[in-house]
C-alpha cells in the first residue's frame, strides 16, 4: 500500500510504502535518493503505475484505491 505526502514548507511531494515496521518514504533504487513529485498528478501516476500489476484477475481481493490522500 503506498500513501501521498505533502510538505507544505518546499511544496513537494513524495510517496511512502507501508511496511512490517511502519510507512517509510520510497527511494530511487539506482542513487537512493528519496522519490520527489512536483504535483500530487505527477505522485499518483507513479503510484497508479506501480500498483498496476496489483489490477490482474488472478487476484482474490482487488484494489480500489491505489493511495491514500
Amino acid at each position: 500500500m503506498y500513501r501521498i505526502v505533502h510538505n507544505e514548507l518546499t511544496d513537494s511531494y513524495r510517496v511512502e510504502k507501508r511496511g512490517l515496521l511502519g510507512w517509510a518514504f520510497v527511494s530511487d533504487p539506482q542513487s537512493g535518493d528519496y522519490l520527489g513529485f512536483g504535483d500530487i498528478d505527477e505522485a499518483r501516476r507513479w503510484v497508479r503505475r506501480k500498483t498496476r500489476h496489483d489490477e490482474s484477475g488472478n487476484r482474490r481481493w482487488k484494489v480500489v484505491a491505489d493511495c491514500i490522500v
